[in-house]
């Protein structure tokens, strides 16, 4: 298996880290922005949906662009997205930078998926693409409780 595999894993563990983790936080959230908690799970929602949507808009907008710099920017603008989150401080703006977020998410993913399939042999891609997915898994199982 190619080590270059390795940090695309370790990106879908920060993503699905960051995407989940807003769960566990739900009650500080709603009471350092002053909504319910109903209000703050609609921040998963938000992110879940812009995610859905943007992924395949921002594939066709960014197909030209070299896969690393495309691997970099998605990562840049997740991390930018998840510290204008935690300065935001109303919900209308935590709304807004949790899309910014999914945005960067939304091209990572399927990037990565993508770089990985590129990577292997055929006989290899199988798990390649479990490596590089599993890292979304792991992060469910980790990343969220230590979160």
């Amino acid at each position: 298996m190619s080590a270059r595999l390795y940090p695309l894993a370790v990106g879908n563990f920060a993503l699905g880290t960051g995407m989940f983790v807003t769960a566990g936080l739900l009650p500080p959230i709603s009471a350092d922005l002053g909504v319910s908690r109903s209000a703050a799970g609609q921040l998963m929602t938000v992110f879940a949906l812009a995610y859905a949507v943007l992924s395949p808009l921002l594939a066709a907008l960014t197909a030209r662009m070299p896969r690393r710099r495309l691997l970099l920017l998605a990562m840049g603008v997740f991390v930018a997205g998840n510290v204008l989150t935690a300065l935001a401080p109303t919900y209308a703006l935590v709304l807004a930078t949790r899309v910014i977020a999914a945005a960067g998410a939304a091209m990572f993913t399927p990037t990565a998926s993508g770089v990985a399939n590129a990577l292997s042999t055929p006989e290899r891609r199988g798990r390649a693409l479990a490596l590089v997915m599993g890292g979304l898994s792991v992060s469910s199982a980790i990343g969220v409780p230590l979160g």
